[in-house]
């Protein structure tokens, strides 16, 4: 494996920096942090870059709130001043490790994405449908990905490519953030009551944990492909498919790839892993995929409702603006036009009607 070395010296620099600037500000260039941010630009890179450069910097405290739609979630968010640095580090780093992804991994890779990734899933099918082999399709999800991937692993696989202690101290630095712990139980019926546990997971939503989390499973990839040898398979995240020219072969399959990740990434699969014949639908990146029909699952349909719902209240009592709200429909109708869900789409259009509660009326005894 080709070693890079010197990757620190491109990374702290004032022109890196302003990079980085420009990619963590894209479509959020009027929220508070990043106006301040811009107001005090070269003070603020010119301080990052000394920090950089002396090895003192350490990322500050994150702000954390509960996501409760499409299931409850703990969602972390840094200040925009360590999302700066992190971008800057994302262009040094990116193009190395994308060197050595799956062609078939469509999770937070520029160019791919659900969609491509559930059409090329649908035409493998097709094209296997009416074979005389009894192919069968394998669904796979990994237990708490996120949540559940040790430190450690995410350092090694991080280093395999890099010759260079300074790179590595900024993403240990980077991947421990605050230094709260991340993980949580396996068994976890409600994440807000869970205790953290440290040592595994990472903070999800920034571009580093997004390029870990795909550097962490592409030995996976590696191993299914060239070892295992399965003919099909497809990633989006820790969310996978396999086909394989027989149900024997494909549970053998599921049985390695298991224990290859408790062995090698200290992570297993969760207990919903479904095999099915190639004429069967299986769920995929939250879509029910069949060789001529994609529909949307009916709890992903019910969340939907739910979410437009809460969006209608919100911006009924003010505490939410119009840019959000329609934001939230149109991605909805966007990822429905590339499904057969006509008359989903329509009924949600019926519904989407935003209405504004009426302002209290002064009484004279206001004024």
């Amino acid at each position: 494996m080709e070693k890079y070395s010197h990757l620190y010296e491109q990374f702290a620099t004032y022109d890196n920096l302003y990079d980085g600037y420009l990619l963590a500000r894209e479509n959020k260039r009027f929220r508070e942090g990043v106006l301040d941010y811009s107001a005090h630009l070269e003070e603020y890179i010119i301080e990052d870059v000394n920090r950089l450069q002396w090895m003192t910097y350490s990322p500050g405290p994150m702000g954390e709130f509960m996501e409760y739609f499409p299931k409850k979630r703990i969602i972390c968010y840094q200040p925009f001043r360590d999302r700066v640095i992190n971008c800057a580090a994302y262009n040094v780093l990116w193009p190395i490790y994308s060197k050595s992804f799956y062609e078939h991994s469509y999770g937070s890779i520029p160019g791919r994405g659900p969609l491509l990734g559930v059409q090329k899933l649908q035409s493998w099918m097709q094209h296997l449908e009416n074979s005389p082999k009894d192919w069968t399709i394998g669904k796979l999800d990994i237990a708490k990905f996120f949540f559940r991937v040790p430190v450690d692993v995410q350092l090694r696989e991080l280093g395999r490519p890099l010759a260079d202690p300074k790179m590595m101290w900024f993403l240990e630095t980077a991947i421990r953030c605050d230094g709260r712990a991340f993980g949580l139980p396996l068994e976890c019926p409600d994440v807000e009551l869970a205790e953290r546990v440290p040592g595994i997971g990472m903070q999800v939503g920034s571009l580093i944990s997004q390029m870990t989390a795909n550097v962490v499973l592409t030995p996976l990839d590696h191993y299914i492909k060239r070892v295992l040898k399965v003919p099909y398979y497809i990633r989006y995240m820790d969310d996978m498919v396999i086909i394989a020219p027989s149900r024997s072969e494909c549970k053998a399959a599921i049985n390695e790839i298991d224990a290859f990740l408790k062995s090698r990434l200290g992570l297993q699969l969760n207990n919903k892993t479904q095999v099915k014949s190639i004429g069967n639908r299986i769920e995929f990146i939250g879509m029910m995929v069949a060789p001529h029909q994609i529909h949307i699952r009916k709890s992903t349909t019910l969340q939907m409702k739910r979410k437009l719902e809460y969006c209608k209240q919100k911006y009924a009592d003010n505490k939410k603006d119009f840019r959000y709200v329609h934001s939230v429909y149109e991605s909805y109708q966007g990822m429905l036009k590339h499904t057969d869900s006509t008359n989903l789409s329509q009924k949600l259009m019926e519904d989407f009607v935003l209405v504004k509660h009426k302002p209290e009326e002064y009484k004279e005894d206001d004024w």
